[in-house]
């Protein structure tokens, strides 16, 4: 109940002192936020917007309304991704013809004289099971059983080309099902056991599929429910039926109520056509993708009032359940959340209250550590990061990967356990595999699974900075870069970006580091460039003390054929000598920390940049985060009770 009394209270302040909350433009989905949105509206499993171009950036962020175009090529997209979206789900083709299908033991990688396979069966029916037995002509039986039931014994024969097979028809249902074969001896064997030269093994061969004989139509899928919310089954839809469904569905798509003339124009579709012969779920096909290719489903589009210009305005609750959802989870609102909108409650901050709680505990928050984190910390770029194989040959793609889960497990753990962002600068445990472990050198950790590790005192891996996957992308393919490291603390956890270089700024010595001269020594010969000084004095000194990791995040203490010296002096006087100490100095500007992570969760919240005039706003939020106890789930409390995300302004009248 406090943190609701926080919201109102924050609420009650920005209006007394009438802000100006920014004007946000009207933004497309991105790629990662049509994915999440297609996969809740209609459990689709792929992702349609894979395909898609990629998306600009904009103050950090690919969500910035001011960068998100829309070109020819990516309408061409969505009228190819809204048909196959449709097509799967409300799928009216025919029933399947038979068809054949192997399962070879190369192909399953099998041990053992069985084999297993897991079949994808297309529809309810009859299938033909035929089984290979390959080795010498002991005489046997196999045995076949489905999804680990009691099995049935088969006996083999003569098959074409001198193979022995067996051969069974059973009745499948729809679906993934798992199919056992395994050889049963039935007599001793004909081969001659006690020759010097090995005999060659007995076992299942391979496992043959032919069908489906006399099929059945398979239930309606998820996707197919998700459209015809009626419940009729296949064939048994009416014309009523189709406009509640699609009024239905165009709620959750347009994330609002649609007016009934949006929906008799969708409707119109089905009639049309059912006009032309074809079925009622035909003409569902076209109207679905005509929502999907609908401004009103590809835009986050916010209306002013008529009464609102210039003035600054409460958006609507719609909007407020849209900002909300596409904030935490990056996809459309949830039925919860747009009924609360329908009953105009989710302005009210104890309902407010309950529903952040509520989406932060639910998985697909998971959205915003990978979204969100992914680009605030830069860790999506090590995708496309190659270090130099002949320096650091230890780095693979299991490596990669293991970096960038970590950092993925370790924000979803703050998420989801509401701890302290200061955990971001210097927590005591993080993720951990056998891999990324031994990497670190910690020992006690086996096998491929992630779990939750409790770190040594003198591990260096506590926070963001201990992690290899920031390490990495801070650095060069071939060397650590004390410049890049400081540039990203700055940026990242100081909020407080450094100018653009000058032009014409000497580059490196490359060949000479670590044969005849260090790093430091040549940024420090660098910073005797007056027009450098000022800015290299900021970050050189916040990089050095990153210096006993390398540039994959490896700690060292020798670099080439020099000591590391990882000790630095910043702009106020404060010392420090390597990461254990530098975290320290972070943490005592934990308000800095808290003020950089308000600005850059409420950029991405907003979906703009911020300006002069957020100021405040910012200020507050992470005022009132610190007074919380730096918890993350106050401080996302208080960017969404915040005026920047509550209000806009209206635009100016047109001259």
């Amino acid at each position: 109940m406090h943190r609701a009394l926080s919201i109102l209270a924050t609420a009650s302040l920005l209006l007394a002192s009438k802000p100006d909350p920014g004007r946000v433009t009207a933004r497309r989905l991105n790629r990662y936020e049509y994915n999440n949105t297609i996969g809740d509206l209609l459990a689709i499993q792929f992702h349609p917007a894979d395909d898609f171009p990629a998306d600009d950036s904009g103050y950090g962020f690919d969500n910035n309304g001011d960068v998100l175009s829309l070109s020819p090529v990516l309408m061409e997209k969505y009228l190819h991704a809204a048909e196959k979206i449709a097509r799967t789900a409300i799928n009216i083709g025919p029933l399947p013809q038979p068809t054949l299908a192997a399962h070879s033991r190369r192909d399953n990688r099998v041990e053992g004289p069985g084999l297993t396979v897991n079949h994808a069966f297309p529809a309810e029916g009859d299938y033909d099971i035929l089984i290979g037995v390959s080795g010498p002509a002991d005489p046997v039986k196999l045995s076949l059983s489905l999804d680990n039931q009691a099995p049935q014994t088969l006996p083999v024969e003569e098959a074409l080309e001198n193979r022995r097979a067996a051969e069974v028809r059973i009745h499948v249902p729809h679906g993934d099902h798992l199919l056992a074969a395994a050889i049963i001896p039935d007599g001793p064997p004909v081969t001659d056991t006690s020759a010097s030269k090995p005999q060659p093994d007995l076992y299942v061969g391979y496992l043959q599929v032919r069908g489906p004989y006399n099929p059945v139509s398979p239930p309606p899928s998820e996707s197919y429910r998700r459209v015809f919310r009626c419940g009729h089954a296949p064939g048994d839809h009416t014309l009523e039926c189709s406009r509640a469904n699609l009024a239905e569905f165009a709620r959750r798509a347009y994330r609002r109520p649609p007016e009934s003339q949006e929906v008799d124009n969708l409707l119109r579709f089905v009639e049309m056509a059912q006009k032309q012969g074809n079925s009622l779920e035909r003409g569902m096909q076209i109207a679905l993708e005509a929502i999907l290719v609908s401004p009103q489903f590809l835009f986050r589009i916010e209306r002013d009032p008529e009464s609102a210009h210039p003035a600054p305005h409460e958006i609507g609750s719609f909007e407020l359940a849209t900002r909300l959802s596409y904030f935490l989870w990056s996809s459309t609102p949830d039925d919860e959340l747009l009924q609360l909108a329908a009953e105009n409650r989710l302005h009210k901050p104890a309902v407010l209250h309950q529903q952040i709680l509520r989406m932060l505990h639910d998985p697909k928050a998971d959205a915003l550590a990978d979204n969100f984190g992914g680009q605030w910390l830069e860790t999506r770029n090590l995708a496309s990061i190659q270090p130099d194989p002949e320096k650091f040959p230890v780095f693979d793609t299991k490596l990669r990967q293991a970096m960038q889960q970590e950092t993925r497990l370790f924000f979803r753990s703050i998420i989801h356990e509401d701890r302290s962002i200061l955990d971001f600068l210097d927590a005591n445990y993080t993720f951990l595999n056998q891999r990324l472990a031994s990497f670190y050198g910690i020992p006690g950790v086996e096998g491929n699974q992630f779990r939750r590790v409790e770190l040594p005192p003198d591990s260096h891996r506590g926070g963001m900075l201990g992690q290899a996957s920031v390490l990495t992308v801070s650095s060069y393919a071939a060397r650590t870069s004390p410049v890049l490291r400081g540039k990203w603390i700055l940026e990242n956890i100081l909020n407080a970006p450094p100018p653009p270089p000058p032009p014409n700024v000497p580059s490196l010595d490359e060949k000479a580091i670590g044969a005849s001269t260090t790093a430091r020594q040549q940024m420090e010969q660098h910073r005797s460039n007056p027009a450098c000084r000022s800015c290299h004095a900021r970050m050189d000194p916040l990089g050095f003390g990153l210096e006993n990791y390398d540039a994959i995040g490896r700690w060292r203490t020798q670099d080439a054929n020099f000591p590391v010296d990882a000790s630095g002096t910043l702009p106020d006087g404060k010392t420090f000598n390597g990461p254990d100490e530098l975290k320290l100095i972070l943490v005592q500007h934990k308000d800095a920390f808290t003020e950089c992570l308000a600005a850059k969760l409420l950029t991405y919240a907003l979906g703009r940049g911020l300006e002069s005039y957020d100021q405040p706003a910012v200020q507050s939020i992470a005022r009132r985060t610190g007074s919380g106890d730096y918890k993350f789930s106050r401080l996302i409390e208080e960017i969404v009770a915040s005026a920047p995300f509550q209000k806009r302004r209206g635009e100016e009248a047109k001259q």
